[in-house]
């Protein structure tokens, strides 16, 4: 009698291990420690209806609770934490089965996978889709135009030429349009003085008047409120806080000043142009960045789907070839752990004149003709 009890035990508990088996080989996706996400062993990687749901949804929700603590994310109750995981879930899905088509570029659990479409775009996106109606100090130039006898660098990238500074995190403030004015002024400083100095968003967002700071605003204006007021002050004396405040006129009249001399915009709808001017400086550019895609985006050279409703300001910081595809390199502000380390390399010479995302159609770029610093040097 005891001896069947031990056979039938056994028995049971040879089934066990076998369905366990087959649960653990029905596995849709797996992970690595940085929330990569990639196809299950033996199997592609789609996540649709069927009998694996069940299976999926136990693995998103292990997913996320390391992937929480990864971006240090806090939600108010248990139901928002809820919310969001049936939002990461949903996500999830859709990354896993855009992998499976192979494209040229990946999708992943970045910082924004537990936010809906709609929400990305309400916290992401800062740029004013139109240009001010008169620019005070913008003329349109025929700088970068391009002509028969040009010859440019196959490629560029100002960050191994010492003029791009580290990657910035702008927060929940809309303010991407300071952003992408401060990175290329910058840029421009390290290139004409030689010296690389952080400045600063906080200044624009708190006295830039003629943009709402956190609201949003024009990268347009911004440029014309460096040159109307003598200069951006830097990082360290006028640090980011990712919130509108009051304007302190004493610390911008009592330390270092980085100047510009005006501004220009690049003839729209001329990515050889564009080209161009980044082969000199980097450059300015309000793009369309809220696909789906884009707010997943991990790596490679991203060429899916993208509007020219332009809301999103970036700098574009160079440009190159993969595997025959051409891009460009474009700095966000979206902190290191969006695209590739803050960056994503964006489908360059397509077929629509305006550029992927519009790329082309609003790009400018600051003008510094000498050591124009305020307190001297800036070492």
């Amino acid at each position: 009698m005891g001896s069947a009890k031990s056979a039938l035990l056994i028995l049971l508990l040879v089934m066990v291990i076998a369905s366990c088996a087959r649960a653990i080989d029905m596995s849709v996706v797996t992970y690595d420690d940085n929330h990569h996400v990639t196809a299950g062993p033996g199997h592609h990687q789609t996540a649709g209806p069927g009998r694996r749901n069940g299976v999926f949804d136990v693995e998103a929700s292990l997913i996320f609770e390391p992937w929480i603590v990864k971006h240090g994310k806090v939600y108010d109750s248990v139901a928002e934490k809820e919310r969001r995981l049936t939002i990461f879930k949903d996500n999830l899905r859709f990354i896993t089965n855009r992998n499976a088509e192979n494209l040229g570029y990946r999708l992943g659990l970045n910082r924004f996978a537990d936010l809906s479409l709609h929400e990305y775009k309400e916290v992401c996106h800062g740029a004013d889709p139109k240009p001010p109606r008169n620019h005070v100090f913008m003329s349109s130039s025929d700088r970068y135009k391009t002509s028969a006898g040009d010859v440019l660098p196959k490629s560029i990238d100002w960050r191994n030429e010492g003029a791009v500074t580290e990657v910035k995190d702008q927060g929940h403030c809309r303010s991407c349009w300071a952003f992408s004015t401060v990175g290329a002024v910058e840029g421009l400083n390290k290139i004409v003085t030689g010296e690389l100095v952080t400045l600063s968003e906080q200044d624009l967002i708190n006295c830039n008047k003629e943009n709402n700071g956190c609201g949003g605003g024009k990268v347009e204006t911004a440029y014309e409120f460096i040159v109307n007021n003598g200069g951006l002050g830097t990082d360290n004396d006028y640090p980011y806080k990712a919130v509108n405040g009051a304007c302190d006129g004493r610390l911008k009249e009592n330390n270092k000043k980085v100047m510009i001399d005006g501004y220009e915009n690049l003839p729209a709808n001329d990515e050889f142009a564009l080209m161009k001017a980044v082969a000199h400086q980097p450059v300015t550019a309000v793009i369309d960045s809220s696909s789906r895609d884009f707010q997943l985006y991990e790596s490679g050279v991203f060429d899916g789907t993208c509007g020219t409703n332009l809301n999103h300001g970036v700098v574009v910081v160079g440009y190159g070839t993969e595997n025959g595809h051409d891009y460009w390199i474009v700095r966000n502000s979206w902190g290191n752990t969006w695209g590739e380390a803050g960056y994503m390399k964006m489908a360059r010479n397509i077929v629509n004149p305006r550029g992927l995302c519009g790329i082309a159609m609003r790009a400018s770029y600051p003008l510094k003709n000498s050591f124009t610093n305020g307190k001297s040097s800036m070492a």
